[in-house]
Formats: C-alpha cells, structure tokens, sequence
C-alpha cells in the first residue's frame, strides 16, 4: 500500500506489488550502503531461501524459484555499479561505485523515462580502486515521480539500473511500463 498507494484486489497484482516492494527496498539498502563505503562496511543477508511455502523476506521460495528481489540485489551487487544517492538540497547525486583492486574507467548516461527518455547526464570518468565517486547532481522534487535508468560501459562490461525518485504512491502499471524498459 505504501509503494502504490492501494493493496491490489487480484493475487497476480497482489503478488507482483509485493515483489517489486521487497526489491527495491533490498535494492536501496545495499546501494545506500555501498554509497556509505567505509562508512558502512557490509550487509549480512539472514534469509536467503524460504523453509516451506509462505510470505517471507526471503529472496529465493521453497521449490527455488528465485523472486524478483534476487535480480535487483544480483546487480546492485555488482562489483562496478551506478545509482544515485538520497536527495540532498534539491538535487540527487549520480554515483559510481568500485569495489574491485584496480581503477575502472567508463562511459554513461542517465535517461529519464518518465521524461520521454530524456537524456538527463552522460558523460566519461575513471574511478579509482575500492571507491565511491560523485559525478553530477541531479535536480529533485518530492512530488516528481520519476524513473532513471542509468546505462554504462566500461573495462569490466556493460551495465544498467535503475533509480525510482520522488515519493510514493506510485502507479504500479506506470512502474510496469518503466521497468520492462529497463
């Protein structure tokens, strides 16, 4: 209800909200503590599988179905990643984070699809070994409900996320929509 304003009165709507729910709220946990790095050093996952058929915070079910929450947490887990920190006086920040021994160096863009795939940041940047860097500032609204999918290309591979701005409640098929873009 939080997320989309409204508890779906359907099992497969009921379901998905709930999915989409737990993943981008693991998803922000580990993006906001890599942000922290050495500030904040790790999360330690305490339910990874479900021990019988029910509702949990368990990222894989009984019979090992992986839930959508595995996904988003396998990318933000990525060793090279790009999100954006919590908004700070108006703006958000574009981020990268390294966690690998060496410098990466990379390309991106940000596209706003909640703007006509407006373009929003692109750019080039090396980021040294085991670091955090802030790359652009964003403008941000809490009554703006925007979806970012940031794209890149560097030394390690391609990449993409994803970033859900403004505050809640959103339109779950909007949210649909936005996610199968990205």
């Amino acid at each position: 209800k939080e997320l989309f304003g409204t508890v779906p009165d359907n099992l497969e709507d009921f379901s998905l909200a709930s999915q989409i729910s737990q993943a981008e709220a693991k998803k922000f946990f580990i993006e906001l503590f890599r942000l922290g790095k050495w500030k904040k050093t790790g999360i330690i996952w305490w339910s990874l599988m479900d021990g019988w058929p029910q509702f949990s915070d368990a990222v894989v079910d009984y019979y090992f179905d992986k839930k959508l929450a595995y996904y988003y947490i396998k990318r933000a887990q990525s060793q090279f990643s790009m999100t954006f920190d919590e908004p700070y006086e108006w703006n958000i920040n574009l981020c990268a984070v390294n966690d690998t021994k060496n410098p990466v160096a990379f390309d991106y863009e940000v596209l706003c699809l909640s703007d006509d795939n407006k373009s929003v940041a692109k750019g080039s940047a090396t980021i040294q070994a085991d670091c955090v860097m802030k790359l652009e500032k964003i403008p941000y609204s809490q009554s703006d409900k925007k979806f970012y999918i940031i794209k890149w290309e560097s030394s390690l591979g391609s990449g993409i996320n994803h970033y859900l701005a403004g505050n809640p409640p959103f339109n779950l098929r909007q949210y649909i929509e936005w996610i199968t873009k990205a």
